[in-house]
């Protein structure tokens, strides 16, 4: 490749904001199922009627957020195909894959079994666990297999969400050689993911549509994500290197996104009109099409677009998203659970509309997830990240002084 590749930046800063966008939409869907809060923000101004703009509902994102973990998981295969990409366009050092594996490992899987120790103690604690564990749940979890059966996936007594990071840790696995075989044959092994995650997701509906529930996110159906994010490299590379950016380039990438939000609006309704998990399994590959040019657009977008996504604020919780992700729920639900804020009598308050309890319930549960994904964050996960590449190295060091002294 000729031209700017010397200027292509290795991380992409609006990246964080879009990561932070997926992991708020899909905290704010978690946060709603138990409060009800719906959003709806009013215009009651004269311009705004005039405008024929009588407000700003936001509740079909926030009641399909759910929709966003897609968003979450093309966006992870983006960023793990990256190196690669720029490999094979830029003539780069091709990734170690050991490397590979250590760096995703000590990233992801100590917050990991940390939550799965936490949640069994509770169980524990609670008096629950001779009725919510068994020894199959919690080998799937240790090994990342949950959603291969209904029983650990839709039926797991532990952190419900940790199903998303076991669809991760799945690819992560599988990331180096499909990388390999894309770098060989990108049009077969592009055309192949689609097929799987096509022929998956329709097989599902047609053959399996009783059990849609416990199949619905299921490991083959993701693989049209993956072949996107992998796709979207490629494109965002060759765009970077070249064509120059203007005014007109930056006019074009801002329509795009706001074209996106538009028809990610229509893509909600969608679910609303119709059986919500049949149309999210044969509407996955079209959403996940439409986040594509989002990611794709957002770089090359105006500066004040790019500055909604790249800030500080942003940055932050993208930092903090790992963790936000997979105690979120649990933290909503236990709080429920336990009656805090108390509450009392067998129907829940958001059941009885008590916007007293709902409110003090929803900042009350946002706030405390948020302490903890902090406190987890730089007390726990990049500490222990830092003490496990420190015993890599001690461990590769003594292994290179061991090969001396035989020679």
């Amino acid at each position: 490749m000729k031209g700017n590749e010397g200027q292509i930046e290795r991380h992409i800063d609006v990246l964080d904001g879009v990561r932070a966008f997926g992991v708020g939409f899909v905290v704010w869907f978690h946060f709603w199922q138990q409060s009800w809060i719906t959003p709806n923000l009013g215009f009651p101004s004269g311009l705004g009627r005039y405008l024929g703009i009588q407000g700003f509902n936001l509740e079909l994102f926030v009641r399909y957020g759910f929709q966003f973990v897609d968003l979450l998981i093309l966006l992870s295969a983006f960023c793990n195909f990256y190196p690669y990409a720029r490999s094979i366009l830029l003539q780069e050092p091709w990734p170690d894959t050991k490397q590979f594996y250590l760096k995703r490992a000590v990233r992801i899987l100590p917050s990991y079994y940390l939550c799965l120790a936490v949640t069994l103690l509770v169980m524990v604690v609670e008096g629950t666990a001779a009725e919510a564990f068994s020894w199959k749940d919690l080998l799937m979890h240790l090994f990342c297999m949950g959603p291969l059966f209904p029983e650990t996936y839709a039926g797991t007594g532990f952190n419900g969400v940790l199903w998303t990071v076991q669809i991760e840790v799945f690819y992560y696995l599988l990331m180096p050689w499909i990388a390999k075989a894309f770098r060989r044959w990108p049009v077969t092994v592009c055309t192949g993911l689609w097929a799987c995650g096509l022929i998956a997701a329709n097989y599902i509906v047609c053959e399996k549509a009783d059990k849609i529930g416990m199949l619905v996110n299921h490991f083959a159906t993701f693989a049209g994500c993956y072949a996107n994010g992998m796709l979207l490299c490629m494109l965002y590379l060759t765009f970077k290197g070249f064509h120059g950016e203007n005014q007109y380039t930056r006019l074009t990438a801002t329509g795009v996104v706001f074209a996106v939000i538009f028809f990610l609006g229509k893509q909600m309704q969608q679910l609303g009109a119709g059986e919500r998990q049949i149309v999210q399994l044969q509407g996955r590959f079209e959403l996940s099409l439409l986040f594509s040019c989002l990611i794709l657009a957002l770089p090359f977008a105006s500066g004040w677009m790019k500055f909604l996504f790249s800030n500080k604020a942003a940055k932050g919780l993208a930092a903090i998203s790992y963790n936000l992700y997979i105690w979120h729920q649990y933290i909503a639900v236990k709080c429920k659970t336990w009656r805090i804020p108390y509450w009392e009598g067998d129907t829940p308050p958001n059941m009885l509309w008590d916007r007293a309890w709902m409110q003090n319930y929803q900042m009350l549960v946002l706030v405390l997830a948020l302490a903890a994904a902090i406190l987890l964050t730089y007390g726990f996960e990049r500490p222990m990240a830092a003490f496990l590449m420190k015993c890599r190295d001690r461990t590769d060091r003594g292994n290179d002084e061991s090969i001396g002294k035989s020679a």
